[in-house]
């Protein structure tokens, strides 16, 4: 190149002698340049090899085939491409119950098995084992039409992008077709194997939550209010298996539940405003966090009259009154600290004991139930005991008055006694 000369020709042994106009070229920087060309032309090679791995990968996908996840993790290229996945029937089952939100559904089922089992009326262990399967039917078919409607708003949250329809591991029509066969096989199994009424109640809980609640998170925050009414009619449902109309029982239990998912919710939606705000959810979280935090304090409070006024619908033992008291308390004194200063540290405190709080309070009703039962069948025996002579000798054969029974010595008594002849 210009500004380079040699000499030329060399004599044999002679070295090149090189001059430059600028710098002074070693052997050992000429050395160290051949070395960087030779790392260069390696790194050319292994892209040219991984360039080549994903001309196959990409071929693989146009030809619908499921790629391996090994593939996927050596260039993060292919995560941009969506791909049909061939599910196996052997992998139907769990995705149904992640559909089915099986967690939730198995909470929704137990609150319906206590409002049987509450019932003073005593239902048929048939009429239990349908309400329990047409309920779980009638939940799961709610939750897989949730999952659908949701799908692109689930994408954008982090605790929800794993769900079934995110990753696009059903078509949003088999999704359908599974909620809507669970709904038909749930509201028929409670109509012809329990009752209309409790059918009614589950195609309504249906509709409410599919219909209307999943609709209205997206423009109100009055959608708090009615998936709490969801939430609240599963021990309907159970109270009307047993017996076939709902009381004052059945009402008290319903209040429970609704007042109960308020500070529970409130607490959980906290501390993934950040998710809701992201995917474009109403949800009082993240438009008024006060307002978030009033409603959760407000509802926990409502609790300790309503479970105090519980033993007069004739569900527990007066007992229970002083135990709920002590529960309630400190589930209003964990909402109040989220009231006073709504934080991270608080809304979980709140949030983890709104977990154990149905088991402490339903374990509690249960206790109170089984004394109440067992304080009635020792009056009842008690009265039998009483009455045992009256039963087993009736009043017709039993004299009237004790002159019948003794004539002569109650004359004697009364002095009328004639003496005998001298």
């Amino acid at each position: 190149s210009s500004g380079i000369n040699a000499e030329w020709p060399l004599r044999p042994g002679s070295k090149p002698k090189l001059y430059t106009n600028h710098h002074d070229i070693t052997y050992q920087e000429g050395a160290t340049s051949a070395k960087e060309g030779a790392t260069s032309a390696k790194d050319g090679a292994k892209g040219a090899e991984e360039a080549i791995n994903l001309s196959k990968i990409l071929r693989k996908i146009q030809r619908d085939v499921k790629v391996n996840p090994e593939d996927t993790k050596k260039n993060a290229l292919t995560s941009s491409y969506w791909f049909e996945r061939n599910v196996k029937a052997s992998e139907l089952h769990t995705i149904y119950l992640q559909l089915s939100k099986s967690r939730l559904t198995s909470l929704v089922v137990m609150t319906a098995m206590a409002g049987f089992a509450f019932n003073p009326v005593s239902g048929t262990l048939a009429s239990f084992a349908a309400l329990s399967a047409g309920t779980f039917l009638c939940s799961a078919a709610a939750n897989a039409c949730n999952q659908v409607m949701e799908a692109p708003f689930d994408a954008q949250m982090d605790r929800c992008k794993q769900r079934v329809m995110v990753r696009h591991l059903v078509s949003p029509l088999h999704c359908l077709t599974f909620s809507a066969t669970s709904a038909v096989l749930g509201t028929s199994m409670l109509y012809y194997c329990v009752n209309p009424l409790t059918a009614a109640l589950g195609l309504a809980n249906i509709v409410l939550y599919a219909g209307v609640y999943t609709t209205m998170k997206r423009y109100t925050i009055a959608n708090t209010w009615v998936g709490s009414i969801v939430g609240a009619i599963p021990p309907a449902m159970g109270w009307a298996a047993a017996s076939g109309t709902l009381d004052s029982g059945a009402l008290a239990l319903c209040a429970l539940i609704y007042f109960w998912q308020f500070p529970h919710f409130n607490s959980l939606s906290f501390n993934v405003r950040q998710d809701y705000c992201r995917a474009g959810y109403n949800m009082m979280s993240v438009t008024d966090v006060a307002l978030n935090a009033r409603v959760s304090l407000r509802n926990t409070a409502a609790l300790i009259p309503l479970c105090m006024a519980i033993p007069f619908t004739g569900i527990s033992h007066c007992s229970f009154s002083f135990y709920s008291v002590v529960v309630n308390t400190y589930f209003t004194y964990l909402a109040w600290n989220f009231y006073k200063s709504p934080n991270k540290q608080t809304a979980r405190e709140l949030f983890r004991f709104s977990l154990v709080y149905l088991p402490i309070l339903f374990g509690f009703l249960a206790i109170g139930y089984a004394f109440k039962e067992r304080t009635a069948t020792s009056e009842e025996k008690h009265h039998s005991d009483k009455h045992y002579m009256k039963d087993l000798c009736p009043s017709s054969v039993l004299p009237a008055s004790a002159d019948q029974l003794c004539p002569v010595s109650h004359k004697a008594s009364s002095g009328n006694v004639t003496s005998a002849p001298s």
